[in-house]
């Protein structure tokens, strides 16, 4: 069934209004997004009004420019808390952190890009750049990896499609049919690192989170500096838990299976106890 006629197009330029904000573009004129987006200024000027009306913009006298407001992050934090996701995965991770004393992340795909739905920071000095609610290239990251290294042959045809495979670094593979003889690896192994594919100097170890019907929806990763994140480390001690704490979460979540299940005394707790 066709839906199409019920379509407001005026909601759907508003979202695509919202959207354009970004970390690096914080602030626009009605000019501006008029020319972004490709729409008619008056048109663009009173949807900007309706959504300052509303609340969720608020225009600069000064300058005219329009940026978010606060409602957005309460809508976004009620997202935020009904997502069981979330919910069953931060207090693994938190342990993570803990142990590891490195920036531990949960993402999901959106768009075919790495989003990520929450972070804790290291309590290192030297961290990570990464921000909740940005997007990264899937291709080169750990979470992304790890996640399409799950997905079905015509699901990976069309994200080749619709992506352009960049080199960020040296180590990044950005050849299609070398991407998916490394993403077949990273399934039978069960486990993703950023080489520093994507920055220079971080490195990550990467796992996927599977649902109750055994689907891989999310990831989640310890990351930190090259210097920290050897590969002795990473192999030794890191993997290992962070492959245990994706079984976990994804345990949480309703899936299950011997092959993956581990012992209630878990080898987080163990590590814990002898700090």
């Amino acid at each position: 069934m066709n839906n199409d006629r019920y379509v407001n197009n005026s909601i759907v330029r508003a979202v695509q209004i919202l959207e354009s904000f970004t970390y690096g573009k914080t602030s626009y004129t009605n000019n501006e997004l008029s020319k972004k987006l490709g729409l008619n200024k008056s048109s663009v000027m009173r949807i900007m009004f309706s959504l300052e009306k509303a609340g969720l913009l608020e225009r600069d006298e000064k300058t005219g420019e329009y940026r978010l407001t606060h409602k957005l992050f309460q809508i976004g934090s009620v997202y935020i808390q009904g997502v069981s996701l979330h919910k069953e995965a931060m207090p693994i991770l938190a342990e993570l952190a803990s142990l590891f004393q490195e920036t531990v992340h949960l993402a999901i795909l959106a768009d075919f890009e790495v989003f990520y739905l929450d972070k804790i920071e290291s309590s290192q000095s030297i961290g990570m750049k990464s921000r909740v609610g940005s997007k990264c290239p899937a291709y080169c990251t750990g979470v992304g990896k790890a996640i399409l290294a799950y997905f079905e042959e015509k699901d990976l045809e069309t994200f080749f499609h619709n992506v352009e495979l960049k080199a960020y670094t040296p180590n990044t593979i950005a050849n299609a049919e070398e991407l998916k003889i490394h993403l077949n690896k990273i399934r039978a192994q069960g486990f993703a690192i950023d080489d520093s594919e994507h920055e220079f100097e971080v490195k990550c170890v990467a796992a996927p989170l599977m649902d109750k019907d055994g689907k891989v929806t999310a990831s989640i990763s310890v990351a930190g500096p090259n210097f920290r994140m050897t590969r002795e480390r990473m192999y030794k001690e890191i993997i290992p838990v962070v492959k245990e704490s994706a079984v976990k979460i994804s345990n949480r979540l309703g899936y299950f299976t011997r092959d993956t299940d581990f012992t209630p005394t878990s080898v987080i707790s163990k590590k814990l106890e002898g700090r």
